[in-house]
């Protein structure tokens, strides 16, 4: 799948259960399933519309990566973090059978070219359950590592991978260690994949350190920020100032060049406005 893909899909939680110490899977059916169909690109994720602790609904929405889909049972998976914080955690600590939640966009990050031998695989917890669904749907015989940063051991679980390390971090609520990650891990021969995501700050920093000291071209790596710890504070920013944004980003698209020069721009552009 290429960009954003719009939907209006409703769902039913069919089944809640733990996967591990961090992670709920809850388990989605429906009529609104029924034509549902997933794309090959395995990163996949969905925009979610959650009930709230107070009744509502969540309007802004959360991504999730779709963990699996069976379509002749037209069952839905998704691995949700429990962790303390967020909307969606909370959600998932409290998800109960028959609850309604809706989807309304999709979209997809993974690029890995085709003639990749291999993929290295890093990031955080909220990131396991796509580092898991690409290893899992990996092309036979591709080179699979995989880094994970974890915070409890109970977070190990078993990936299909030629090599799997797990790094602890206590704290990673505080500050994630995917920089450091990165700098230190050796690349397989021949060419591959990089794919890396977690916390936005520091997969800025490891966009930046892929970019500009490594000097690894567009297209062969992938980096998604998938949370904030400063999420709610950060949002209030944004809605007071999305036009902003949106100038921003249309003045980085007309500059020109690759994805990664536009993302260069906007990101040095945001910063000087005090908006990263």
């Amino acid at each position: 799948m290429a960009g954003q893909q719009r939907d209006a899909v409703e769902m039913v939680v069919v089944d809640v259960r733990r996967t591990s110490s961090s992670l709920a899977r809850v388990v989605f059916g429906g009529p609104g399933l029924a034509d549902f169909a997933v794309s090959d690109v395995p990163d996949e994720a969905c925009l979610l519309h959650l009930p709230l602790a107070d009744g509502g609904i969540d309007e802004h929405g959360r991504w999730y990566t779709i963990r699996a889909f069976d379509p002749a049972a037209g069952r839905l998976s998704f691995d949700i973090v429990t962790h303390e914080g967020g909307v969606g955690a909370g959600w998932a600590r409290r998800a109960q059978v028959g609850d309604r939640v809706r989807i309304s966009v999709r979209n997809s990050w993974f690029r890995r070219p085709a003639d990749a031998t291999w993929q290295v695989l890093l990031g955080d917890v909220a990131a396991l359950p796509a580092i898991a669904r690409i290893a899992e749907t990996a092309p036979p015989g591709m080179h699979t590592v995989a880094a994970i940063e974890i915070s409890d051991l109970g977070d190990e679980i078993p990936l299909p991978c030629t090599m799997t390390s797990w790094v602890h971090n206590t704290d990673l609520g505080a500050g994630s260690m995917l920089e450091e990650m990165v700098r230190g891990i050796g690349l397989p021969d021949g060419p591959g994949y990089i794919y890396v995501a977690g916390e936005s700050a520091a997969t800025r920093a490891v966009r930046k350190y892929l970019r500009h000291e490594r000097g690894m071209p567009a297209g062969s790596y992938g980096v998604i920020g998938y949370w904030r710890r400063d999420a709610e504070k950060w949002m209030k920013i944004y809605e007071q100032a999305e036009p902003e944004f949106e100038r921003i980003w249309q003045q980085a698209e007309a500059a020109g060049g690759d994805e990664e020069d536009v993302l260069d721009i906007y990101e040095a552009k945001l910063e000087d406005a005090g908006l990263l």
